[in-house]
């Protein structure tokens, strides 16, 4: 059985409180989420949080989960990397593995990419406002520490609709409408669906599309099958009418049809466009060395005409906070895309074949790949052992190849 997670956002949209209240309510531990935003206001200069806690309440008769935090803050606005760095430096003083803290990195790039571009300033030099408080933090780390607790990171997650809300907003730069310009930019080109919501307000926050966006792979337009086996209702802060303001997280279970032919892995993805080719070289050297599946480097065109290389790792899960520690130790990148992936695997076997090429005996050993109906599908003599066999005999490599591979072919179709 695999882990699926369903965020369920179609009525009325997703903040970051409302994820988070909806995470310990289908399970997440609360002393430790509570722990965790606490530490925040260590790293946050000029904030102070004097409570923080989970209520139950009641969204026009229905029952959820509410986050509550008081704070004070004497800063109305922030430089957005100066809080990239400080969070950085909290999630390192956190037991947080190193994929829920490049998740809650990812979280707040998202958001201070999306200033950057709307307000036309570089993304070093941006300043944020409505998400440069203390709450932004608590959301971020109080997520991340949810979903490592929830053994989420393993899992496939998927989103419904996201409701966006209607009419305008209004904000430090005037009023604008819904789905306001930060909301359309942290989706632009992603795999979500937008809907209007039924209100005149604003439903979806940025904080919860880019907690989004990094959480989910993409909108379902139904429910996969499934069995549910946690559900958490998570409540908004606003009273919205007609409808209730909660966001629902459905934790379950999905049966793998051919489990023997799937396996679930980890996609990493990193831009690089400041390192050289033999720093790349030495990077898949050492991850090569039993770390991952597979590992490429694809040059190309990065902004400002810079030529860069992106890096496409497959690990397993069990090894994505070491791949993740090597990617980052060797390349100096300061952040990493990951994912879940299904891959279709045929079965495989290796086994030792003796041939005999130009009156010598050989031991050849062969990769043979099986498929559904057990047939060879693919038959690969080991690339060493056929250089050893042209060194020997004095022929080609491309004719010890041809040799090997017919008489390998011929002994296991023959039994």
């Amino acid at each position: 059985m695999a882990k699926i997670a369903i965020v369920d956002s179609q009525n009325s949209g997703i903040s970051g409180d409302m994820l988070l209240a909806s995470l310990v309510g289908a399970g997440a531990n609360e002393h430790k989420i509570i722990d965790s935003i606490f530490a925040c206001q260590d790293f946050l200069r000029g904030s102070k949080i004097r409570s923080a806690s989970f209520l139950k309440t009641i969204s026009h008769g229905f029952s959820a989960m509410a986050f509550k935090l008081d704070y004070t803050d004497n800063k109305h606005h922030r430089r957005g990397m100066e809080m990239y760095r400080s969070l950085g430096i909290c999630c390192d003083s956190l037991d947080l593995e190193q994929r829920a803290k490049v998740f809650a990195l990812e979280c707040l790039r998202t958001l201070i990419a999306a200033e950057a571009f709307i307000h036309g300033e570089e993304i070093d030099h941006v300043n944020l406002d409505e998400t440069s408080s203390i709450d932004t933090f608590a959301d971020l780390i109080g997520c991340a520490t949810a979903i490592q607790d929830l053994k989420l990171f393993e899992g496939r997650i998927f989103s419904t609709k996201v409701a966006v809300g209607g009419g305008t907003t209004t904000f430090s730069h005037g009023n604008v409408p819904n789905p306001t310009n930060a909301i359309l930019e942290i989706f632009k080109g992603r795999h979500f669906i937008l809907c209007g919501g039924q209100v005149a307000e604003e439903l979806t926050t940025p904080t919860g599309a880019a907690l989004l966006v990094n959480l989910a792979s993409g909108t379902i337009s139904y429910y996969p099958t499934f069995t549910p086996l946690s559900i958490g209702y998570g409540a908004g802060q606003k009273t919205l009418d007609h409808i209730p303001n909660i966001l629902r997280f459905i934790i379950g279970e999905q049966p793998m049809v051919n489990d023997a032919y799937r396996e679930t892995s980890c996609l990493i993805e990193s831009v690089v466009d400041d390192i050289s080719g033999e720093i790349i070289g030495n990077l898949i050297e050492q991850l090569s060395a039993g770390h991952v599946k597979d590992i490429i480097a694809i040059p190309g065109i990065a902004k400002k005409n810079r030529p860069a290389h992106l890096i496409r790792i497959i690990c397993d899960q069990a090894n994505l906070n070491d791949v993740l520690t090597i990617l980052f130790r060797e390349t100096g990148t300061i952040g990493a895309r990951f994912q879940e992936i299904r891959r279709f695997i045929l079965p495989r076997s290796i086994v030792t074949i003796p041939v005999n090429i130009c009156g010598y005996d050989f031991n050849v050993r062969v990769k043979i790949a099986r498929g559904l109906n057990a047939e060879a599908t693919s038959i690969k003599p080991e690339f060493e052992d056929v250089k050893l066999i042209a060194t020997t005999t004095a022929i080609s490599v491309k004719k010890a190849l041809e040799l090997v591979s017919a008489q390998i072919t011929s002994k296991i179709n023959g039994g």
